[in-house]
């Protein structure tokens, strides 16, 4: 163990006894116990002598650690630990679970226990396998379609309740080891994660019994990495035995690959998004293990309780469900219930405990941003789902929102007939499933209010509650018929308040699709009986049925149609939710003082159900193209739309896109360069004993400032801003450069100086020109050069500085050779001779340092290029991503819309719509194409600044700045 709490070497940490019992070392958590800081959390398992081991020793730049296999089992089996200081963030601690292999038989049981505790362990999770990703490797991961056998959220939960688990689970890494993939289509090469796409999409969607699936929809994300075969010697010695120069050089690059992006890992976080430390993970290890050596299910809910300390970690019988894994099967099927966690537990940078106007209604009907608001908006840096409520005043909106946030009291109830809420009222609180995420909640004032006597405010309300949000909840009263959908009429104006490109000129409705939020009706105070043709029915049914189309042309059909055509063509996806009357109405002119137990169970029952849906479904709030928002982004989208209200203009998606592009673009390249400046500083100390030094520092901090920036850019059309970036980059880089080299001769000047203050002193006191004055003024210039030589912390122009003084004293030299009469003229001759031998020597090695200075600034310049290229190829990637899935859910959108006409007779519009069916399904096929990366990065137009340019601060600055001195 290392003294500072980390420790020098893995140990086990949970031993998978003869028996199959589970052993926890006692030692491991000591160590845990002692780690206050955060934890990213990298866990690695597959099938045996896949190189596990060897690959995770490399993730932290060890040739031995983890404990290589051999062929024979090991004689301890389970899971080993590792804990290190982060590499790259100070304040992190970096820990390392390696899961011994298990053979196919045993996957059933110990290996699919390893396999699920690695997995609640870790917020990273490595699957490692060799050769390639077939049928047969996929069935080696089927104990995921397994995992509610051995964990649930909460402990009533259902057995459907696994959709859940998304976004609980790490980011899942399948490493591919002596790789036999495939990855060329038609001459076209696919990177790695598209080949995983292709094989996890081949199977089909609806057998959630399948590997594939279960990859897809429970993580949140997964990555594939293929190497090749490490080296040629790996059959006749062990890897951790082979120097790195004997690497393939390709191995090494995709090692290095897999360290770079695993290392900018989340820290391990639990339910509600809380991040913990090393004495919260001992915890959570402790209390997993001993529930699955009971062969109880592990409750993840609970589990958070425990590991937060919100109850005395003695009193563990209380979370432990009684129900066994074994007898699971016999339980009754329980109702979807969401995590009892609060929401507003979560993460202190939110710092909401209440909610805030975000877009004001001022007495004149003027819109305006508040400016507190926004202020909490931009120090939200997490992808941000957001739910806004629309709907008629006093309906009821609030208590719902109330209830997102996991609160009693919030949003303001009212019980009076006048509105209560004015504007938009905003309350952000972390996600209570998905980690690293904002839950935004907005909440709208009533439409119609008689007070105000504005309809044109209430459209734009609900124009900005549309553009604003990624799930739109619209509440009502009663039930859903035609007095209900003629109340909805603002659904009807959104084309004359809102357009999707500046040009303008077709039918933008039809784009509308893309970029509108999912839409939920909420009904409440609902009366009737989910019937039709006397059978049950669920709510959206009831809701598909309201919305149904009447045949003809007449003026009257037309207003009938128009509200239902724009809700089943303008929103991707819709929901319906009735709800019973909560109580009476005493008890409801005081709800926000009322607990569930004093409602109605049906209602109660209803608000679970509608608030665990919100909560699994509501999607990351997106851009036009897939940009993801974050809060900082929402807040100036909500500026620029209401700057476009107040000026009389129609907000425009493109637009405001584009103007926050511009904005978002200039603030990554400042982001960036400002963390690669501060990093240099922190890294760097001048003088650099090599170039090389200095290259490896400027590289690492430049691929961490263009990570940096990549994250945050968006629309970087022509990669404007990245080469904003690189110029940026270079041009510190080589006021670094320019002062190591000052720095270098500064030092190497005064080291010189020193040494050479004796053979100054004979210089002044004539004791060189003596008889055999020359002999001894060569023996102290030669023991000067030894002892500048010895002398370390020179930098990297020692040898040109050297040279330049050896030039200074070679007239000197010239002088005293002639006047020693003790050398005869072939003494003399030969003396010249080595003199000039000696001279050329210094020249050579000054001039090969130089010569190698050059390659080594014009070899950073190609892989700066390469660098940038990759990083490009990834974002033009996930941009390809994001693209697809846009027009998946427009196409998803478009077939059942056309089911639906067909199904009710409109066998034109059937036909109409079937053109724009094939034209999205061309539109899809072409950004699925693996060219479309390659065209992306034909179109870029990144150039290097030139990094050549540093290589002027080579010989001839040395002798310059050494004059200086002189």
């Amino acid at each position: 163990m290392a003294s500072d709490g980390y420790m020098n070497e893995p140990m086990c940490l949970v031993e998978v006894s003869p028996s199959e019992s589970l052993k926890l070392n006692q030692d491991a958590l000591q160590i845990l116990a002692g780690i206050t800081e955060p934890v990213l959390v990298v866990a690695i398992f597959g099938p045996p002598n896949t190189g596990k081991s060897y690959l995770m020793n490399r993730l932290v730049n060890r040739r031995k650690g983890f404990r290589l296999a051999s062929g024979t089992k090991p004689p301890v089996r389970g899971m080993w630990i590792w804990c290190l200081p982060h590499p790259l963030h100070d304040g992190q601690c970096l820990i390392i679970l390696d899961v011994d292999g298990f053979e196919a038989k045993e996957q059933g049981n110990q290996g699919a226990e390893m396999s699920v505790l690695a997995l609640i362990f870790s917020s990273i999770f490595l699957y490692n396998s060799k050769g390639t990703i077939d049928e047969e490797a996929l069935e080696k991961l089927r104990f995921i379609t397994k995992l509610s056998d051995f964990v649930q959220i909460h402990s009533d939960a259902s057995e459907d309740d696994t959709f859940l688990f998304s976004g609980l689970f790490p980011e899942f890494l399948w490493c591919v080891r002596d790789s036999e993939l495939e990855l060329y289509v038609d001459g076209f090469r696919l990177i790695a994660d598209d080949y995983l796409n292709s094989i996890l999409t081949m199977g089909k969607d609806t057998d959630d019994c399948s590997v594939s699936y279960c990859l897809k929809t429970l993580f949140p994300k997964h990555k594939c990495f293929e190497f090749c075969q490490p080296c040629a010697e790996a059959g006749t010695k062990s890897l951790d035995e082979v120097l790195e120069g004997h690497l393939e050089h390709d191995f090494q690059i995709q090692s290095e690959r897999l360290r770079g992006y695993v290392l900018r890992g989340q820290v391990k976080t639990i339910l509600g998004g809380h991040e913990i430390n090393g004495q919260m993970l001992g915890k959570l290890i402790e209390t997993c293990v001993s529930w699955m050596s009971n062969g109880q299910v592990i409750i993840l809910e609970n589990l958070c309780d425990i590991v937060l300390c919100k109850e005395p970690i003695v009193e563990l019988d209380k979370y432990v469900t009684v129900r066994k894994r074994e007898k699971k099967v016999n339980q009754p099927k329980m109702e979807r219930i969401v995590p009892l966690t609060s929401p507003s537990e979560g993460r202190a940078h939110y710092n909401m405990e209440e909610p805030l106007c975000l877009i004001e209604n001022s007495a004149s009907g003027e819109l305006q941003v508040n400016q507190e608001a926004l202020n909490i908006l931009s120090e939200i840096s997490q992808p941000v789902m957001v739910v806004a409520i629309v709907g008629l005043y006093r309906t009821g909106k609030s208590y719902l929102m109330n209830k997102l946030a996991g609160k009693q009291k919030g949003f303001s109830l009212g019980s009076t007939i006048q509105s209560q809420t004015k504007g938009i009222w905003m309350w952000c609180v972390p996600h209570p499933l998905q980690p690293d995420h904002c839950l935004v909640l907005l909440d709208t004032e009533g439409l119609g209010d008689v007070e105000k006597g504005d309809e044109k405010n209430d459209s734009w309300i609900f124009a900005l509650a549309v553009l604003l949000s990624s799930m739109l909840v619209y509440n009502s009263l009663g039930t859903i018929d035609e007095y209900a959908l003629q109340k909805l009429h603002y659904v009807t104006e959104l084309t004359e308040l809102i357009k999707v490109k500046s040009a303008g000129g077709v039918d933008e409705s039809l784009e509308f699709v893309r970029f509108f939020p999912a839409f939920v009706w909420s009904v409440r105070d609902f009366t009737l009986e989910l019937k039709m043709n006397d059978r049950d029915v669920s709510s959206d049914d009831y809701l598909d049925n309201a919305l149904k189309l009447k045949h003809g042309s007449s003026k009257k059909v037309q207003d009938f149609n128009l509200p239902r055509e724009c809700i089943r063509e303008y929103f991707p996806t819709r929901k319906c939710f009735v709800f019973d009357r909560p109580a009476d109405k005493e008890v409801m002119r005081n709800m926000d003082l009322i607990a569930d137990s004093g409602l109605d169970p049906a209602f109660v029952k209803q608000a679970r159900a509608f608030v665990t849906y919100v909560y699994s479904t509501a999607q990351i709030k997106r851009l036009k193209g897939g940009h993801m928002v974050n809060g900082r982004l929402l807040g100036t989208l909500a500026v620029t739309y209401v700057d476009a209200i107040r000026s009389g203009k129609i907000p425009c998606l493109e637009s405001a896109v584009h103007a926050l592009a511009q904005i978002e673009n200039s603030a990554a390249v400042s982001e960036a360069t400002k963390a690669y400046e501060e990093q240099m500083g922190k890294l760097v100390q001048l003088p650099t004993g090599t170039l090389q030094e200095l290259l490896e520092v400027h590289h690492q901090c430049q691929s961490e400032s263009l990570h940096l920036f990549m994250e945050r850019c968006f629309k970087d059309e022509g990669q404007k801003y990245q080469q904003e970036l690189m110029n940026a980059v270079a041009e510190i880089y080589a006021a670094v450069c320019k002062k190591n080299f000052q720095e270098s001769v500064d030092k190497s000047n005064a080291i010189i100086l020193e040494l050479g203050v004796p053979m100054e002193d004979k210089i002044k006191n004539g004791s060189y020109t003596k008889s055999g004055g020359y002999a001894e003024f060569e023996k102290d210039k030669e023991l000067l050069v030894e002892k500048y030589r010895a002398t370390p912390g020179k930098g990297v122009q020692a040898e040109q500085v050297l040279r330049t003084f050896l030039e200074r004293k070679e007239q000197l030299s010239e002088s005293l050779r002639q006047a020693d009469i003790n050398l005869t003229a072939r003494e003399k001759e030969l003396a010249a001779s080595r003199e000039r031998a000696e001279m050329a020597e210094q020249e050579r090695k000054a001039k090969e340092e130089e010569e190698r200075a050059t390659q080594q600034i014009l070899e950073e310049e190609r892989r700066t290029m390469a660098e940038h290229l990759q990083q490009l190829r990834e974002k033009a990637e996930q941009d390809r991503i994001s693209l697809v899935q846009e027009h998946e859910k427009v196409l998803k959108q478009r077939l059942l819309e056309q089911e639906n006409l067909k199904q009710e007779g409109f066998q034109d519009r059937v036909r109409d719509m079937q053109r724009e069916i094939d034209s999205l399904r061309k539109q899809r096929e072409d950004t699925e194409s693996p060219s479309f990366v390659d065209l992306a990065l034909d179109t870029a137009t990144l150039v290097l600044p030139g990094f050549s340019k540093l290589i002027p601060f080579g010989a001839k600055l040395a002798v310059n700045l050494f004059k200086k001195f002189f």
